[in-house]
């Protein structure tokens, strides 16, 4: 027998978590508890006191995980493809539940058989090297691993396979010396920052607004409790874009442009996703404890809207929207209390409806591309494909809307009695009804990104439109008697 006709007789026993998928599927269980059984979250405490293999029970006893849906290693999913067309022997040998680990079997169907956690016994590390050498004998298996528990598992089999960050692979090469591997890429800091959306924190601008209308409270110190809010908004913003996109895996997977984000993928872990939610409240905490109280009250609303509408309102229709457009008005509220600004009915009542006006223009874009795909709807949200129409009726009033506000401040007696020359600001409304007028044209035409802050921040029209915004706002103030 050659040596290649004795490796394709050997058995191929496969770990799941972190080896054949990306992610672990223990976390991605408790994700699904978080979101839909979030009541039996006490009980957690209890099904960890009794063990791991119990724990994995109690979750798999309440939920189920999709397999068409989970983040596969491409490299081991193509290498146990070719074993089986070759005829070897495969067995997926998981810590992984048993109910779960049969499902993902069935759905790939590469499998001769299953070796998984009962509800009394977690299969990992000896107890999984044990029962391999029981059922093919020592050194009489090859193992696909990726995690230093595996090393009880490779010290018996005989061919060491490994998945993982090339650190740990080197690793392996030194201990067992010839190995085969499986590279996944180590997460770069470029990965990190777009996982937190940092460019969204964009929106956070919006707390600097109510410093640029009152001149008189524009002092060095009131500017820097504006910088100091716009950071504790920007980091409890990016805290709370991991917890919506950790609840959201399944529906990002089944999103044509979702399913790359960093979570969906599994490039950044769900273990480390947490500790990121964790440093990232930690320190928008500990900015808040030096501003004004009232501040830390508004950054509290919105951070309990904002989980609000990741565990359910985002699957409420038109309620959804009005949720969104009120996360902006509450930025705009937290930077009037961080100054101690004077409250703008007028400034409250136009970002209510500008911002209404993105947020179904974000609601149309993702109808659009569903009906592009040929779909009715899309998973974890509301709306249906002939919603469109009606959707965007409403986003363009509401923006049309906003700038009746405008109009309206600038005929208000505040208005005369701050700016010198404010019948130039009237200059404000045709440019913003250009603005609102072209963004739902790209839209209705399926030229919108789905987020429309992030297609204005890289649209040169609407850099272009802001800053003479700007210029009307500085000639009213400037020019006159």
């Amino acid at each position: 027998m050659t040596a290649i006709q004795a490796e394709e007789s050997r058995p191929l026993c496969v770990d799941l978590d972190g080896t054949l998928t990306r992610t672990d599927t223990l976390y991605e269980l408790l994700m699904l508890l978080v979101k839909f059984r979030f009541h039996m979250l006490f009980m957690l405490p209890f099904w960890v006191l009794k063990g791991k293999a119990h724990l994995k029970s109690k979750l798999s006893e309440k939920l189920s995980l999709n397999p068409e849906l989970l983040p596969y290693n491409q490299g081991v999913l193509d290498f146990l493809n070719d074993a089986y067309s070759k005829g070897r022997k495969i067995w997926l040998c998981t810590g992984c539940h048993q109910k779960q680990a049969q499902k993902i079997a069935d759905h790939l169907g590469l499998f001769e058989g299953v070796i998984a956690t009962t509800d009394t016994e977690n299969i990992t590390g000896s107890r999984k090297a044990k029962l391999l050498v029981e059922k093919f004998g020592d050194k009489q298996f090859d193992y696909i691993g990726n995690h230093d528990i595996d090393i009880k598992v490779w010290d018996h089999s005989d061919k060491v396979l490994v998945a993982g960050e090339q650190k740990f692979i080197n690793r392996m090469m030194k201990k067992y010396g010839e190995i085969q591997a499986f590279p996944v890429p180590t997460p770069k800091l470029k990965t990190y920052i777009k996982a937190i959306r940092v460019h969204q924190w964009v929106k956070n601008a919006l707390i600097f607004v109510p410093l640029c209308l009152d001149f008189q409270l524009a002092t060095p110190d009131m500017a820097i409790k504006a910088v100091l809010g716009f950071f504790a908004f920007s980091l409890l913003a990016s805290a709370t874009y991991i917890i919506n996109d950790l609840l959201d895996l399944e529906a990002d997977r089944a999103h044509h442009k979702k399913k790359y984000r960093a979570f969906a993928a599994a490039d950044i872990s769900i273990k480390t996703a947490i500790m990121m939610f964790v440093v990232l409240s930690i320190s928008a905490i500990a900015i808040t404890a030096v501003l004004p109280t009232l501040f830390w009250l508004v950054a509290l609303v919105y951070l309990v809207t904002t989980l609000a509408y990741s565990f359910h309102v985002k699957s409420m229709v038109i309620l959804d929207t009005c949720i969104l457009a009120g996360l902006f008005t509450i930025r705009v509220i937290g930077g009037t209390v961080v100054i101690w600004a004077e409250w703008s009915f007028w400034l409250l009542a136009f970002s209510m409806f500008f911002f209404l006006s993105l947020a179904f223009t974000k609601r149309a874009s993702e109808l659009n591309a569903l009906i592009v795909s040929g779909k009715t709807s899309a998973k974890g949200r509301g709306y249906i494909t002939s919603d469109a129409p009606l959707v965007t009726a409403m986003g363009v009033s509401s923006g049309y809307i906003g700038v009746l506000v405008i109009a309206l401040y600038i005929n208000s007696d505040k208005v005369k009695s701050n700016y010198a020359t404010p019948e130039i600001l009237w200059l404000i409304c045709p440019l913003l009804l250009y603005w609102i007028g072209r963004i739902w044209l790209k839209t209705v035409r399926g030229e919108m990104n789905e987020d429309p802050i992030v297609f204005a921040i890289k649209d040169k029209i609407s850099h272009i439109t802001a800053l003479m915004c700007a210029l009307v706002v500085i000639s009213a103030s400037a020019f006159g008697a």
